[in-house]
């Protein structure tokens, strides 16, 4: 199962672990209020597929986008967040007028979005603790560290 991990988008697979860790700790944090506990869950677990379907729909418009001129990009780009956005919409008033689930749990799922991006830090460290992986060291390119150095002498040398 690892190599299939290991294949996939690396970005991609850290901010689909961040939303769903988000949703599953949302999930029990729900538990100590004193609601409706299938309400919460279809609206938290709406919004958290919304968001891992937002997330792979970026990781698509992204990739095309880079194959594309500037113009194009900058439409594509543009044009899957109106998407997104309308789709959030949708599932937003779909949980209103339903009253299926509640819209604020449904909100909650789609702001996992979000802190999926913020826990990719985290989950980043456990894919390379899980794969056996360390990053590597940033190191300059020849031409950027003589660039450097030749600037800091200038400017020494002006002073």
């Amino acid at each position: 199962m690892t190599d299939k991990l290991k294949k996939a988008d690396r970005a991609l697979l850290e901010l689909l672990s961040g939303i769903v860790v988000f949703g599953v700790f949302c999930q029990l944090a729900g538990l100590f209020f004193p609601i409706s506990s299938l309400k919460y869950a279809v609206g938290l677990w709406g919004g958290i597929i919304w968001a891992l379907l937002a997330a792979v729909h970026i990781w698509r418009s992204l990739n095309k986008a880079f194959s594309c001129d500037e113009k194009s990009a900058a439409k594509l780009i543009a044009g899957g967040y109106i998407i997104r956005y309308l789709a959030a919409a949708a599932l937003l008033l779909l949980l209103y007028y339903s009253n299926a689930g509640y819209v604020l749990a449904g909100f909650l799922g789609v702001m996992g979005l979000k802190t999926g991006a913020y826990l990719q830090p985290v989950t980043h460290k456990f894919y390379n603790k899980l794969f056996h992986e360390t990053d590597p060291v940033p190191q300059p390119l020849e031409e950027e560290g003589e660039t450097a150095s030749e600037n800091i002498e200038e400017k020494e040398v002006k002073s």
